[in-house]
């Protein structure tokens, strides 16, 4: 009875009935430059990597 393997579980990603945000990744080199949208933060980094430089910027995605 202890071990709570029966019991449901408590609370769903969205929490509540709200809406889950998904993001994406904006990276901009040193210059200003538009670099790309990734879906990941690791590709973002990479890409900040292979450039020598530049910003990550969190976007947070409408849902449709």
């Amino acid at each position: 009875m202890g071990c709570g393997c029966s019991r449901r579980a408590g609370s769903t990603l969205a929490g509540g009935g709200g809406t889950a945000k998904s993001y994406t990744y904006q990276v901009t080199s040193p210059s200003g430059e538009d670099l790309g949208t990734y879906l990941t933060p690791l590709e973002a980094k990479r890409e900040v990597r292979r450039a020598g430089g530049g910003t990550i910027m969190r976007v947070a995605d409408t849902p449709t």
